[in-house]
């Protein structure tokens, strides 16, 4: 358990110490994102074309991977 508590740690003090405008700003974003991300999830499915199709199953992993990636600096 204790190197559980030393990965968490260290995770916490990788995070940057964000000013609050810069926090405000990021949640901003991650709203942004998750809004893409459920568009694209229904939009997936009323897709007829393939090409169509594989555009917005890349904008779901695109909009997944960085709305993980942005929460991983919020405190």
């Amino acid at each position: 358990m204790a190197k559980n508590k030393d990965k968490k740690k260290n995770k916490s003090a990788e995070k940057p110490d964000l000013a609050v405008h810069e926090t405000i700003e990021l949640h901003e974003v991650v709203t942004v994102k998750q809004a893409s991300l459920l568009k694209a999830g229904m939009m997936e499915s009323l897709a007829e074309d393939s090409k169509l199709r594989e555009i917005v199953r890349k904008e779901r992993k695109i909009s997944k991977k960085a709305i993980d990636e942005i929460q991983e600096l919020l405190p």
